[in-house]
């Protein structure tokens, strides 16, 4: 039996509204656990508090009561054990590809060598073999994306936070990502919470996808994808397909 990386316990979390002088309460009694190895998807109607959930898990939020544990351990900040990947890259404009990657690896005291080393098999491995030297706004908004997932991978993460990172990406784009995010996780089976709107997306690259109410957010079912791995687009033209994507739907809009 695997072991759970991830788990929280009636998490509740609250913000204080000075204008109002009130606080608005945006998770509710959360409770949620992810196993060793497993995709999951977090999908929830916009301003449910799922990036604040994630947030949390990251050790950038406190909350007001429960509890958040990864790997045994309580969580009260950020850890190198938690890489997060958001929606925009976040890279450094005056370092180039290479040394983006490299940065973090230096941080926890990586040699040059060796770093260099680990920089180059990733971009070979995300298809970005010789722009190691080139600036990242010579890259475009996908390739910036690719070097922002390595530069998490690249420190090996016990688990991985994404907060809908191909969103602002176009179609073509966004799904060349999501193959190469699976065809990563199919070599390394990092832990993954992944946040999104696109219930496709969710379908296509989860073992199992929590949905959210409306805020406060709580998670109202779980759900296991049933479909079978490898899975591509093909997959999305498939009656199940089509049949447990308007359940889910369904769920959202209610």
């Amino acid at each position: 039996m695997r072991k759970a990386k991830l788990s929280v316990s009636d998490i509740n979390k609250s913000f204080y509204m000075p204008g109002e002088n009130i606080s608005l309460q945006v998770l509710e009694k959360i409770d949620f656990e992810i196993q060793e190895g497993e995709f999951v998807s977090i999908l929830g109607p916009s301003g449910c508090g799922k990036s604040t959930f994630l947030n949390i898990l990251a050790g950038f939020e406190n909350v007001d009561c429960g509890n958040a544990v990864c790997c045994g351990e309580s969580i009260t900040g950020p850890s190198p054990e938690r890489a997060v990947v958001f929606q925009s890259p976040v890279l450094f404009p005056w370092l180039d590809v290479k040394e983006n990657i490299m940065y973090g690896l230096k941080q926890v005291g990586k040699r040059k060598k060796d770093a260099e080393q680990l920089a180059s098999e990733y971009l070979k491995a995300v298809g970005l073999e010789g722009f190691g030297n080139y600036y990242p706004s010579q890259l475009s908004g996908g390739m910036q994306q690719r070097v922002s997932l390595i530069r998490s991978l690249v420190l090996g993460p016990k688990v991985l936070l994404m907060d809908e990172p191909f969103a602002a990406l176009d179609a073509q784009t966004r799904y060349s990502m999501q193959q190469l995010l699976l065809q990563l996780w199919e070599n390394n089976r990092q832990t993954i919470v992944f946040i999104t709107h696109d219930v496709e997306e969710a379908l296509l690259l989860s073992d199992r996808i929590c949905i959210m109410s409306r805020r406060p957010g709580r998670i109202i079912e779980e759900i296991s994808v049933p479909f079978e791995r490898p899975r591509t687009i093909s997959l999305a033209g498939s009656e199940d397909f089509s049949i447990l994507k308007s359940r889910i739907l369904g769920k959202l809009l209610t």
